[in-house]
């Protein structure tokens, strides 16, 4: 029996896995439609035609074009700042699909779509799981991590169709991975992979920079202690000028002015020139350029698991005094680094360092955040390598090995309560507030603001109503009207999208996400002949509204 026992551990990452791609692939066709993804669609098409004419593949180049100029229909423009920030990782290799296997029924594209965002998810969470044992050494440690990020609600929610941060998260994971990978082997086919995959990072987020930055950065570190490592120059040079050919190579934007064009990303970047909107934000409006210091911080307060955040906090204050402390002995330090004795501190050193950089940039610097904390969803990642390393700390010492059956119940039923919530939310999961946030308070923040519910009020509307035509008006700042593409023939023939008299429809959906501070305008405000009709609700959450005409 026991030895049974030891092959079911063995196997136990591969049982956990399997089962969370069963797990995905059973529900990836449950999430609604984010509304950046037709353009994101587009994107890859232009690009897609872009490298087939490049490299003289008339045909797929000829479908691909026909392909971009018939989506037209999308939120954003079509200009130099979006051909240049928008990358190419995902969108093309989605479009190449689409085209490969003559997928033209927008439901079964955007299906794809979702599948290839779980697919790249779950490969980070491979490669999370294969970096915890790196640092960790233990299979346990290294599920646990994984369950602890899985069962991150508005994580696992993007998971399905978030394709942008998503794919940025998977890359910032398998780019740290090789960075631990090239600490302990200190090879030529590491320091390759880690400038490959810190590329395309960079590819999807400039984010990404944080890698070259930080890999130079903490060799300066060394160096400062130890001279012999000035021999290692050569490494970070040929480190570098790989970085920077693989960020061009896939990064087609790149390849007619390499230095002009990347100049002219980053300083988009650092001006925030992606176009402003407005924000609701703690019952307040707010352009996205003007937003309050403490905006990122309360969003991971109120958004993130309650166990996630106690358990995060002890981490980080673990291992913050560990530097700490050895900031102030840096004179007496006899070591042979002053910031680290081993490869472990290293690459606690480098997380700490990356994370505080991206804790302090998006908490005190001009950023767009495009509503929630979605471009900085990557924190789960620190998030969670905290906390594992706190759980790890408990583990080691003897003195508290008394307590680990108290412990390993309070996490098991964390982990399950998390699941609970994350059922109790789906498919809205990444709207989720944690338990401690008040009803009314949650709904002083932006929920459903990539309205993945407008396909669900659309489907219901026409199973409820019989009526052959149904005129829809629109009282937010939201374009319903694309997803009618995504229903039946019969039932999209039956809508009548209302634009210029709102009065004149039947009925009026909102997903309650405005382009005007509605306490000062009444764009939005409806007249007395309608009354409310249904509010969809998900713990306390409003997702969206729908008002009915009054006959």
């Amino acid at each position: 029996m026991k030895v049974n026992n030891i092959k079911l551990f063995n196997y136990s990452h591969y049982i956990f896995f399997f089962l969370f791609f069963l797990l995905g692939l059973s529900v990836y066709k449950d999430y609604g439609f984010n509304i950046d993804e037709s353009f994101h669609r587009r994107s890859g098409f232009y690009w897609l035609n872009f490298l087939t004419d490049f490299f003289k593949l008339e045909n797929l180049s000829l479908i691909a074009k026909e392909k971009f100029t018939n989506a037209t229909d999308f939120t954003m423009p079509w200009g130099e700042i979006q051909k240049a920030y928008i990358g190419v990782i995902f969108d093309v290799p989605a479009a190449l699909i689409e085209v490969m296997f003559d997928i033209n029924d927008p439901l079964k594209f955007y299906a794809l779509r979702h599948l290839l965002v779980f697919l790249f998810f779950f490969i980070g969470t491979i490669f999370f799981y294969k970096l915890l044992i790196n640092r960790f050494n233990s299979k346990s440690i290294a599920l646990i991590g994984c369950s602890l990020l899985i069962l991150t609600p508005r994580l696992i929610g993007e998971a399905f169709h978030n394709s942008n941060d998503i794919v940025f998260l998977t890359f910032f994971i398998i780019s740290i991975y090789y960075y631990f990978e090239y600490i302990d082997k200190n090879n030529t086919k590491n320091i390759i992979l880690f400038a490959l995959f810190a590329a395309l990072t960079t590819s999807v987020r400039l984010f990404g920079l944080i890698f070259p930055l930080s890999f130079l950065f903490i060799y300066f570190l060394s160096i400062l202690s130890n001279k012999d490592d000035l021999k290692k120059i050569n490494l970070i040079i040929f480190y570098l000028l790989l970085y920077f050919f693989f960020l061009i190579l896939f990064w087609p934007y790149l390849w007619s002015n390499p230095i002009e064009n990347f100049i002219f990303i980053l300083s988009n970047m650092i001006e925030g020139n992606f176009g402003s909107s407005l924000i609701y934000f703690h019952g307040e409006f707010y352009n996205t350029k003007l937003l309050p210091y403490y905006y990122l911080p309360l969003w991971i307060l109120i958004s993130t698991p309650i166990f996630n955040i106690l358990l995060f906090s002890c981490g980080f204050f673990l291992i913050s005094k560990i530097y700490i402390c050895k900031l102030f002995l840096i004179e007496k330090n006899d070591s042979k680094y002053d910031f680290w004795n081993n490869n472990i501190e290293i690459k606690d050193f480098f997380i700490v360092f990356i994370f505080l950089v991206f804790l302090i940039y998006g908490t005190f610097f001009t950023i767009h955040h495009y509503n929630s904390w979605r471009v900085f969803y990557f924190i789960n990642f620190f998030i969670v390598y905290f906390s594992v390393f706190f759980i790890n700390f408990c583990l080691s010492k003897k003195e508290y090995k008394k307590f680990f059956n108290f412990f390993s119940v309070i996490l098991i039923l964390s982990l399950l309560f998390n699941t609970y919530r994350i059922f109790i939310y789906h498919p809205y999961q990444s709207i989720y507030f944690n338990v401690l946030t008040a009803k009314k308070f949650k709904n002083k923040f932006e929920a459903d603001f990539t309205g993945l519910s407008g396909i669900h009020f659309l489907r219901e509307i026409t199973k409820i109503e019989k009526k052959p035509k149904i005129k829809i008006g629109i009282n937010s700042w939201y374009p319903l009207w694309r997803m009618t593409e995504l229903l039946p023939e019969s039932d999209r023939n039956r809508i009548v999208m209302v634009f210029d008299d709102i009065d004149d429809a039947d009925y009026v959906y909102s997903n309650r996400i405005y382009n005007v501070n509605i306490n000062k305008s009444d764009k939005f405000k409806l007249g007395i002949n309608f009354k409310n009709y249904k509010t969809h609700i998900v713990d306390g959450v409003i997702i969206y509204e729908v008002f009915k005409k009054i006959k």
